[in-house]
């Protein structure tokens, strides 16, 4: 689902094409505490990789990965680059990496801006959002009506953040990030904490949501199911990319990575 918006304004919020192109040319990133979070690492994914989702057991540099992507870190060697329409940006520059927050909704696990919880309720935290972006009034209302629905929230318009479950604020924390129409979503864990039955309703509403996603996850269940239809699947360890590739292959290589990880604990 994708919902439009009107003439009234926002207009650099209207015409964020939808679907990015991320380039990582022999990037790497070291904490300043001399950590490593990357070890070097050349990467494309373009709009045609709708569903693209990375997997790794604990400390495997899953989160600094979706951080160079999605312009929250710049790489301490290599580079990064966003690219949109005919836009190319460098999250080294101030300017471009501005932008990229435009461009990139971020989501951190069930994460909502402080905003959300000092506005009145919910429905009013999105509109301010899209205030904030000079939108106009109607399609404001729109906009938050239809991502309210959309994501199940409907029922929770008038609650504050605070008073949402866990549920629930994971729900808002993809809405949040979707309510200025970016071009793409890089989500760091959307769905930990869930119950089986929580994660269904998250993924459902995330993925069928018409925008390109990238994803972080340790729930290897949900890449194989057809109705999320995720078509690529990054596996890292120790820092690297050890594998890319098609979800069941992606799945059965990081099994065997666990299987030797645990024979070498065992030995």
């Amino acid at each position: 689902m994708i919902f439009g918006f009107g003439r009234g304004g926002g207009d650099d919020v209207a015409r964020h094409p939808n679907g990015a192109t991320f380039t990582l040319e022999g990037a790497g990133y070291v904490y300043d505490d001399g950590g490593t979070g990357l070890l070097t690492a050349t990467l494309r994914i373009t709009p045609d990789d709708r569903r693209v989702a990375v997997i790794g057991l604990n400390g495997s540099g899953k989160t600094t990965l979706l951080q160079l992507l999605d312009g929250t870190l710049v790489p301490t060697r290599g580079s990064a680059t966003v690219a949109a329409g005919d836009e190319r940006l460098d999250p080294a520059s101030k300017r471009d990496a501005k932008r990229i927050g435009q461009l990139v909704g971020r989501v951190r696990r069930e994460e909502i801006p402080n905003a959300f919880y000092q506005a009145k309720d919910i429905g009013e935290a999105l509109t301010q959002t899209l205030r904030k972006r000079k939108v106009d009034e109607g399609t404001c209302n729109a906009i938050v009506g239809n991502l309210l629905a959309h994501f199940r929230l409907a029922d929770s318009a008038r609650r504050n953040a605070s008073e949402l479950d866990s549920e629930k604020r994971h729900l808002l924390a993809i809405a949040a990030a979707l309510v200025c129409n970016p071009s793409a979503v890089v989500a760091d864990e959307p769905t930990k904490g869930l119950d089986e039955v929580g994660t269904a309703h998250v993924a459902a509403a995330l993925f069928g949501y018409d925008r390109q996603v990238v994803f972080a996850t340790h729930d290897t269940a949900m890449l194989t199911r057809p109705e999320y239809a995720i078509g690529r699947v990054l596996v890292l360890d120790d820092h690297r990319i050890a594998f890319d590739g098609a979800p069941g292959d992606a799945v059965a290589f990081y099994d065997d990575l666990i299987r030797r990880r645990m024979a070498a604990l065992r030995g």
